[in-house]
């Protein structure tokens, strides 16, 4: 007997997988089997080993259990993740037959269970009559055996291998003269055992809550749900689902149940040879094992960091027990809060120690206690580390300065090292702005040394023109104080405006003026009420019958608009508006020496925005106006759609 790796497995024709999934009351288990050495032939193998290929999820692996209807299996090793190797026995019977094996992990009633088949040959021999010195073939299945020559009374008998649920031989007999002849034989096989039964969990409380199910596979052909009878020696079983070939059941045993274990016998009616049987134990077996599990990455001891610290606990299976009085200790301190999560599994919150222990190690151990009050304890060892301390912190403000408005923001930029003037990453700060003078957000970490602080600006510049942003770590062994500088809302601006109109008209060219700009805000809003004042030139010349008449329109449209700012950041503002224009005009002719002044009314639409440069700032502005002049003997639009830039000064 030789065990293959598994690639040499994959190789080899000899290796073969016989996996079935056939129904799923679960989750299925994703499970196969593969032969070492195969076909299994009864009488001529005694043993071979089986292995398992299982889907196996991360962490702790759950032992695998396996239960056959004909046969035994040895014990289940672990080979690999999702790799398990069991010795099969055959059982004594000779005849081909069929062993259902069932294949799961406890991990409570819900649990997948895989059914597979693993076929067994049975061996016989095939009489055959023919002439005298005949050759004799037989085909069982998809293999051939002999030849074998008949003797001189003109009789042979083939040996062959039979596969179960194969219902004839194929006989082909060669005579000397060459021809052929083909018969056909009945194989007859007794009836066998094709059911078998898995039960999970193996063990619950007689509690009137905890519940089993027991998973029945019966590979003889579909049959009714009531025609399948599962039998507890104690308390009754209820139908989950019926999905042929395999049936679910649920089972509560009695509350309060003196019991130590409930048996289960199972059989269909109308086949004597299908029964199976599996026994459920009440009670919860002494705990057998323990182990505990540090948390996964080291904490920093400063007496806050927190992670979660695992104990099992198993029985002799290896199955995890609930229920248990377990002691947990971190250097000598007990840890309180252990809670139960699910399969032998229990939880509780380790928080990293204050002081920074000896050499960063701390020492957990568990105990569990036995039923006769002994215990069975663990320890493992865990590496906590030394809280990073600041030495030196360099900061950098962008934008800046911060205008005073309580809303607009910049960025905190830190350079923390340690005492070798290293990057020190993972310091734990604290970023603090003094009273009035804003708002910070917690202190993130960049990585590398750097970390990033967002601030609020107030809304108004405090003494000094700039606020005081305090950051000290954790544990008040180290400060730095970032001035961060501010600027005030400007309230009254003053400045020159020059851009193009397009009145759609002769009106059209360049024009330039004045500005004035005053923000407010209302509330939380902020809102800007403009005045501008722009002169424009036009000319036009009229041909006449003896000469040109020439006329000249200088006009100044005056608008005062009332925007709205939904855009505000520490040096942009975008706003939208609308407002009146009074347009005062002058006309005057060479030719008549008409001259005459009149003033319109109009409206206009707008939108913009201004940048912070300098003493003041640089806007830009697009409109479209209406803005007519009329008057007995002309009229005028000295609106249109406007493009225009210009600088305002902040005077206060």
């Amino acid at each position: 007997e030789r065990a293959w790796t598994p690639s040499a497995r994959t190789a080899l024709a000899l290796a073969f997988v016989l996996s079935m999934a056939l129904g799923t009351a679960a989750p299925a288990l994703g499970a196969s089997l593969t032969l070492e050495n195969g076909p299994v032939v009864l009488g001529r193998v005694e043993s071979v080993g089986v292995l398992f290929q299982v889907e196996e999820p991360p962490g702790e692996p759950r032992p695998l259990r396996l239960s056959v209807n004909v046969g035994s299996f040895g014990e289940v090793t672990r080979v690999e993740p999702g790799l398990y190797r069991a010795v099969y026995t055959p059982p004594k019977t000779l005849f081909p037959q069929v062993a259902l094996v069932a294949a799961w992990r406890e991990s409570g009633p819900e649990a997948p269970i895989e059914f597979m088949r693993l076929p067994l040959q049975g061996t016989t021999r095939i009489d055959a009559v023919a002439p005298p010195r005949s050759e004799v073939r037989v085909t069982v299945g998809e293999k051939e055996f002999g030849p074998v020559a008949t003797n001189a009374r003109g009789r042979a008998s083939v040996p062959v291998d039979v596969p179960p649920d194969v219902p004839e031989a194929v006989i082909k007999i060669k005579e000397r003269s060459g021809s052929v002849t083909t018969r056909r034989a009945a194989v007859s096989t007794p009836p066998y055992n094709r059911l078998t039964v898995a039960l999970v969990p193996h063990a619950i409380l007689a509690n009137g809550v905890d519940w089993a199910r027991v998973d029945v596979f019966y590979d003889a052909g579909a049959v009714a749900p009531d025609s399948v009878r599962v039998v507890p020696t104690e308390g009754e079983v209820t139908l989950l689902r019926a999905e042929p070939p395999r049936y679910s059941y649920r089972f509560v045993p009695p509350r309060g149940s003196v019991s130590r274990e409930i048996s289960f016998q199972v059989t269909v009616a109308g086949d004597k040879a299908a029964q199976g049987s599996a026994k459920l134990a009440l009670g919860l077996p002494p705990p057998a094992e323990i182990v505990v599990k540090p948390p996964d990455a080291p904490l920093i001891a400063d007496g806050h960091a927190s992670a979660t610290v695992e104990v099992r606990v198993f029985d002799e299976n290896r199955l995890g027990l609930p229920l248990q009085r377990i002691e947990l200790m971190a250097n000598g301190q007990r840890i309180e809060g252990l809670h139960y999560r699910a399969d032998g599994v229990y939880q509780a919150r380790f928080v990293a120690p204050a002081a920074y222990p000896e050499g960063g190690l701390v020492r957990f151990s568990a105990t569990v206690f036995k039923p006769d009050g002994q215990g069975l304890t663990t320890g493992a060892n865990y590496q906590v580390l030394p809280l990073p301390l600041p030495a030196s912190l360099t900061g950098r403000v962008a934008p800046r300065p911060v205008l005073a408005d309580g809303h607009s923001r910049a960025v905190l930029t830190l350079d923390v090292r340690d005492k070798a003037g290293v990057p020190l990453p993972g310091a734990r700060l604290i970023a603090l702005a003094a009273p009035g003078q804003g708002t910070v957000s917690p202190v993130l970490d960049l990585g590398e040394g750097r970390y990033r602080v967002d601030y609020v600006s107030p809304e108004t510049v405090p003494p000094g023109a700039e606020a005081l942003v305090r950051v000290v770590d954790s544990s008040n062994s180290f400060e730095s104080v970032l001035p961060i500088p501010l600027r005030e809302e400007r309230r009254l601006l003053a400045g020159l405006r020059a851009g193009y109109t397009h009145s759609l008209a002769e009106l059209s060219g360049p024009r330039a003026g004045l500005d004035l700009w005053i923000p407010f805000r209302l509330s939380t809003a902020s809102f800007g009420l403009g005045l501008s004042a722009t002169y424009g030139r036009a000319t036009q010349t009229v041909p006449g019958a003896f000469a040109e008449s020439r006329s000249q329109a200088d006009f100044v449209p005056t608008a005062l608009k009332l925007a709205f700012v939904p855009l505000v950041t520490s040096r942009f503002a975008g706003y939208l508006g609308a407002g009146a224009v009074a347009t005062w005009a002058r006309v005057r002719a060479e030719a008549n020496g008409y001259d005459a002044v009149q003033v319109g009314l109009g409206a206009v639409g707008l939108v913009g925005g201004a940048l912070d440069l300098g003493p003041g700032q640089l806007f830009a502005e697009a409109s479209w106006a209406w803005a007519p002049v009329d008057d007995e003997d002309f009229h005028l639009d000295a609106g249109g759609l406007s493009f225009e830039l210009g600088y305002r000064f902040g005077l206060f």
